[in-house]
This record gives C-alpha cells, sequence and structure tokens, in this order.
C-alpha cells in the first residue's frame, strides 16, 4: 500500500471504532445464534474494494442471497472474531496471515431466520487471491467503495414505518438486502465519514426482495 492508503486505513479504524450503532426495535432475542461475518476489503485498480458472495442454492440458510462469508461459530472457535476468519478461509480461501482485521461494525438481527450477525471489517493483503469454495460460493462480488457515493450500484430501500428503512443494493448478479444490506450501509457510512462522501438517497420501492425475489 502507499502512504495516503496506509492513512486512510488507519483512519477507517478509528472511523470503525467510533461508529453509532443503528436502533432497532424492540422485539424477542432469545435464542436468536450470534454468527460472525466477515467484510473483506483489499485494494484494487479502482481503490479499495468490498468483497461480498452470492450463495449457492444448496446452502441450508439464505441459498442464493448476496451476502458476506460468515456463519455459526465451531466448537473450536475462541470468538467470533475466529468464526469470521475461519469462514473467510473456508468459503474464499483467504488464510488468516492474509488478513488485518480493523475492527468491529454493530450487531444486526436477520428478520427472516434466528440469527445475529456480527460483522468484522478486514483488509486483505493486496497479494491475496480469493479460491470461492463451490458448494458455498457461486459468485464473488469485488466493488470498489466508491462506486457506491458514484451512483454505480443501484441503491434502494423499503420504508418500514416509524422512519426506519431496509437498504437494498442491485448488483449484476443480484440484490443484497436484509441484514447483510444494513451491514454494507454501515461500511459505507464509516468509509464516507473518512473520505468526506455522502451517500446517495436511496430511491423507494415497494419490491420487497425477500418476499418477492424479484430482482432489482
Amino acid at each position: 500500500m502507499t502512504r495516503d492508503s496506509t492513512a486512510d486505513i488507519a483512519s477507517l479504524a478509528a472511523a470503525i471504532a467510533r461508529h453509532t450503532p443503528r436502533r432497532w426495535p424492540p422485539g424477542p432475542q432469545d435464542g436468536r445464534v450470534q454468527a460472525a461475518v466477515c467484510v473483506p476489503l483489499q485494494y484494487g485498480v479502482r481503490g479499495l474494494e468490498v468483497w461480498a458472495i452470492k450463495r449457492t442454492a444448496g446452502m441450508r440458510h439464505h441459498a442464493r442471497e448476496i451476502a458476506f462469508p460468515g456463519g455459526q461459530p465451531d466448537a473450536g472457535d475462541r470468538d467470533l472474531t475466529e468464526t469470521a476468519l475461519r469462514e473467510l478461509e473456508e468459503e474464499l480461501g483467504i488464510v488468516r496471515d492474509e488478513v488485518r482485521v480493523l475492527g468491529a461494525l454493530p450487531p444486526c438481527p436477520t428478520a427472516t431466520s434466528h440469527f445475529t450477525l456480527n460483522p468484522f471489517v478486514a483488509l486483505i493483503a493486496q497479494g491475496a487471491v480469493a479460491t470461492p469454495h463451490a458448494g458455498e460460493v457461486e459468485t464473488l462480488i469485488r466493488m470498489p467503495l466508491d462506486d457506491f457515493f458514484a451512483g454505480r450500484v443501484p441503491y434502494r430501500a423499503v420504508e418500514l414505518g416509524g422512519g426506519r428503512r431496509s437498504p437494498i443494493f442491485g448488483f449484476e448478479v443480484g440484490p443484497m438486502y436484509g441484514a447483510s444490506a444494513h451491514v454494507m450501509e454501515d461500511l459505507l457510512a464509516v468509509y464516507a465519514a473518512v473520505r468526506g462522501l455522502e451517500l446517495p438517497e436511496p430511491e423507494l420501492t415497494d419490491v420487497i426482495p425477500w418476499l418477492s425475489r424479484e430482482p432489482l
């Protein structure tokens, strides 16, 4: 990395630590499984990229959805950070020596299952190459963060009432929605704080992907 990019990463880590958690409506939390996801970043030819995956049709939970690498803790995981890094290695083949954890974004409950996502932002070494697991990952998505602010990633939202919105990001292979999209929105918020950017207002839509499964 260049000196400027090193400074940006340090600023990003500080912004993650300062990020204020969003308020979720009250609801039952008993019985929720604390899952971990890794939000991978890597410098590419067009700047800092975020990685996401489209899950395969055979997955037990959230099949064919666009998400971040992650899952439930294994007995050998020391903590949720360990879970996130293990899942990153299992799903994308990125070993831990090639990863620097920058911090944790706020936990996010899923609306259609019993999981709460605990996101960990991780910088992937520039020389590291992903090798997606064919049984779990249908597609690896790599998107420069600046593209979200330049309007190159369709950005929509569903009104939930009470001033709350559920974001939807459009990719060529389908929409990212639900808890994963909330995590993406949190990442973009901290990146915006570092770079002095402003995310465009989402286009409001009545099409609810987790109900209709219609593409954007």
